[in-house]
């Protein structure tokens, strides 16, 4: 047999080495082909392989469907390879018995195939109690009204809803388990029970061994965990929750010697309610929170939130805003936040290209590098051969200089050094310092996101020359359903359908209001959470209490409210929520309204005639405007209106202003917005379009939708001067991070003044339907002017050089690699081609001279020369 060409030889090779590593590649796709799950010490496994995993939280009913794909391809740039994500019950189960998990955020299913097909692993935290700042921790109205219900404890009512509900989810989850290729490795049942389970003494250790059995009964293929549970409860896993857990980790192990361990919710910053300034993480101590924990011996950290997303509708817990940004890594438009994605992303590529380091290693004892006990190193591997090295140093203020490994090392302060060393290195290498920020990372800090207005007085997108009005009366008590002698709880008769109850009363004026001197006012004693009063019909004041607490409002008389031709007086109180409770113990007893004694110049006239009814008007749902349309009852919003309209402070009114999609579309071409970022190459088009917001900085307080999709509440509430508050006026990342005592941001400004319009809530122009109409509906619930109203286009700008190639990105050698096993394939070939030419030409006898020579058969030879 002949040798190969060299070139076809080389070309082979190649071939062959890149077959096998295609081969390696794709013969197990995880998740898509069907895989085991399990966990040891060392971390969850996936088909017997300990893993390190880096996940982030991202909330389907927090995004839109069309966001889902680009959100999560943008996560597994950013480094994670796993989705976090609640189970959102009163989405699912709005009515008792009556399931959605296919309408548009409630498409659990379709989410979950999303991240199957961005190759990410999912673990799924159904609760069903969330938190989450979401309304009611995620529990549905209608279970209150279950008979004898307490919930999160051994109550046989509550455990029997809690119990069918996670087990429709489980039907759900089990197309999307690892045995039919999905990707769910762990689900969660319960939430932070740990945090309430001592209130209810041995009801609570009941209820939460309950948890566990429950769980197991359910046979499914993957761990079940419950973080934050101090209770041992048998078969699950306890997970941590927190700003840092590292600490937790050494009693964990003494305790659980054969779990794995996993920080569930590591916190890159924090929520915000209204009238707060916006929270924020310093970079470097998020990542020195995580560096620290896999220093420890953690094999899974999960942020939360890595997007936080939109609170659409009435989604959101009492008093927090409608944006949940969280300062997330992905903002809540789903544009990168780019200094903490960069910062975080190269971490979690150290780690992961690093893993069977972590994985392969019992957790090393710590060893202490200098007198300071808070300077140590945790080394996995062999501290004599090859290794991976955490160098931490827990000091917050001082820096410190050691040695390691023959290497000099000037670690920063509150900082984590991720240092290496390969079997034939002759010295270790530094991979990574918490408190270093690269250059790209420093350029991202000097260009953050934000909005750059897109309409104006030129009524180019909003047409706000034929916006359209209608005031909303107060009610008239003959035609209020509910008459008693006490105002009634709010949420039993609203139900929890709408925000707003309203409740009447005519008095008799005691002779006190008209004493000289006297306390001329109306107290309502425990009430929440905003009250707005009339008295006889006029406006008197809106009042509001603080998160989710009763508040005790005291609103002065007029001094025409009582006038010498009359000694009764109206009063109408508009009661409304701004959220139930997320995180309460005894959340089936949570109340709001007229709860305490109401008092008129001190006199209690909590006893009478009370009229009352749920809701604005006859429509109780959040698609109210839809359903009143633009009927003969609107009026043409003019000067003389505006006017009006300012004059008359607190009248509620309905707002309906057309959205121009085309001349929308069209500002985006000129302006150029046609990407998110130009260093962006996905062709995915959710990432390719421009994101919107509207800007409602002309308006005051009340709510919104688009087309018939609630956005959600707005409010201009603004946030305390910098001069005046102390967490706005400084921002350490040395030492344990607080939200509330540093590092707030946006001081002064209002704390929310953009609001998410999302692009598939928009009916653009098409073959099919060229003259798509968008009406953007407003209900104002004081006062502003909807001329004012603009629409914005969220800005986020790539740093233009990253130090490190993307994930994917191929190296300069693999390049060099692939063009010379290109090349030698091309002569190679050629090769094959002429030496099957000239056998052809053999057998037609034209075999060429110089080859029959060589082989013997052609004519005799001449005579050999002579000698010289």
């Amino acid at each position: 047999m002949r040798h190969l060409p060299l070139a076809l030889a080389t070309a082979l090779g190649c071939l062959g080495m890149w077959a096998g590593g295609v081969q390696g590649r794709i013969e197990r796709q995880v998740p898509g082909d069907p895989y085991a799950v399990g966990y040891s010490a060392r971390g969850l496994l996936i088909d017997g392989q300990p893993r390190v995993l880096t996940a982030g939280a991202i909330h389907y009913p927090r995004s839109t469907p069309d966001m889902w794909d680009s959100l999560m391809k943008k996560a597994k740039r950013g480094g994670l390879n796993t989705i976090d994500t609640y189970v959102f019950w009163n989405m699912h189960e709005r009515t008792k018995g009556t399931y959605d998990f296919a309408t548009d955020r409630a498409n659990l299913p379709l989410f979950l195939e999303t991240a199957k097909k961005n190759g990410l692993f999912v673990v799924l935290r159904i609760g069903p109690y969330v938190c989450a700042e979401w309304n009611y921790g995620g529990f549905p109205q209608w279970l209150r009204h279950e008979k004898d219900v307490v919930f999160q404890t051994y109550s046989k009512s509550f455990m029997r809803e809690m119990k069918r509900f996670v087990g429709k989810v489980v039907d759900v989850a089990r197309p999307h388990l690892p045995e039919a290729g999905g990707p769910i490795i762990a689900m969660q049942i319960e939430n932070e029970y740990g945090d309430h389970q001592w209130w209810f003494g041995k009801d609570g250790e009941r209820y939460a061994d309950w948890c566990g059995e429950t769980a197991a009964s359910f046979n499914v293929s993957v761990p079940w965990i419950m973080c934050r549970q101090y209770h041992r409860v048998e078969g699950v896993i306890p997970t941590q929750n927190d700003f840092y857990c590292d600490q937790y980790l050494a009693k964990f192990h003494r305790e659980y010697p054969d779990f794995p361990d996993m920080w569930t919710e590591m916190w890159p910053a924090w929520f915000q309610r209204w009238g707060e300034a916006a929270p924020h993480r310093p970079i470097e101590d998020i990542a020195y929170a995580v560096a620290k924990w896999y220093a420890h011996g953690g094999t899974y950290v999960a942020y939360y939130m890595y997007h936080g997303g939109t609170n659409f509708g009435r989604t959101s817990g009492p008093f927090i805003q409608t944006s949940y940004d969280y300062d997330g890594f992905l903002d809540e438009y789903g544009l990168e936040n780019w200094p903490k994605y960069l910062h975080l992303a190269e971490l979690h590529r150290h780690l992961l290209e690093n893993a069977d380091f972590i994985t392969g290693n019992p957790v090393p004892r710590a060893k202490q590098l200098a007198e300071n006990k808070n300077v140590q190193a945790h080394i996995y591997g062999d501290p004599n051969a090859e290794y991976l090295a955490f160098i931490v140093n827990a000091n917050a203020q001082d820096h410190v200089e050691v040695e390691f490994d023959g290497l000099p090392l000037k670690l920063h302060r509150w900082s984590v050094t991720l240092v290496r060393r390969g079997a034939n290195d002759l010295q270790p290498t530094v991979l990574y310092n918490t408190a270093h920020l690269s250059h790209a990372v420093r350029q991202a800090q000097k260009r953050p996101a934000g909005f750059k207005r897109i309409s104006g007085h030129d009524s180019s997108i909003l047409k706000t020359d034929t916006i359209k009005w209608r005031s909303i009366e107060l009610p008239d008590p003959d035609e209020m359903p509910i008459v008693d002698d006490h105002p009634y709880e709010h949420i039993n008769v609203t139900d929890d359908q709408t925000d707003y109850m309203w409740y009447h009363t005519t008095v008799k004026v005691p002779k006190a209001c008209s004493a000289s001197g006297s306390d001329r006012t109306l107290v309502l004693e425990n009430a929440g959470d905003v009250m707005t009063v009339y008295f006889d019909q006029k406006f008197s004041d809106m009042k509001y209490g603080r998160q989710d607490r009763l508040a005790t409002f005291a609103f002065e008389l007029p001094k025409d409210a009582v006038s010498a031709s009359s000694d009764t007086l109206d009063i109408t109180i508009m009661s409304q929520t701004m959220g139930m409770a997320h995180n309460q113990r005894h959340m089936e007893s949570y109340s709001r309204g007229l709860l305490g004694r109401v008092l008129l110049c001190g006199h209690d006239i909590t006893k009478g005639k009370w009229y009352m009814k749920s809701g604005l008007e006859e429509a109780q749902d959040d698609a109210a405007p839809v359903a009143h349309g633009l009927s003969a009852i609107w009026h043409p919003y003019t000067a003389k209106s505006q006017k009006a309209a300012s004059s008359s402070r607190g009248r509620m009114r309905w707002y309906a202003i057309e959205l121009d999609a085309q001349a929308l579309l069209d500002s985006d071409k000129e302006s150029g917005a046609s990407t998110d970022n130009d260093n962006d190459n996905d062709n995915d088009a959710d990432e390719n379009f421009p994101r919107y917001a509207i800007d409602m900085s002309s308006m005051t307080k009340g709510q919104l939708w688009i087309n018939g999709h609630h956005l959600g509440r707005y409010w201009l509430r603004r946030a305390p001067e910098r001069k005046n508050y102390k967490p706005c006026q400084v921002c350490d990342f040395g030492g344990w991070f607080w939200p509330d005592n540093v590092c707030r941001q946006r001081c002064g400004e209002y704390s929310q003044q953009y609001y998410h319009l999302p692009r598939s809530y928009l009916q653009l122009p098409s073959e099919q339907s060229p003259s798509a109409r968008n009406f953007l509906y407003v209900l104002e619930e004081v006062s502003g002017d909807p001329a004012e109203i603009t629409v914005a286009r969220r800005v986020s700008v790539a740093p233009p050089v990253h130090e490190q190639p993307e994930h994917g990105t191929r190296p300069a050698i693999l390049s060099l690699v692939i063009h010379v096993c290109i090349f030698a394939a091309v002569a190679g070939f050629a090769g094959l081609l002429v030496s099957a030419y000239r056998k052809y030409r053999a057998r037609q006898g034209y075999e060429p001279i110089a080859e029959q020579e060589q082989q013997g058969q052609g004519p005799e030879p001449a005579p050999a020369a002579a000698s010289e």
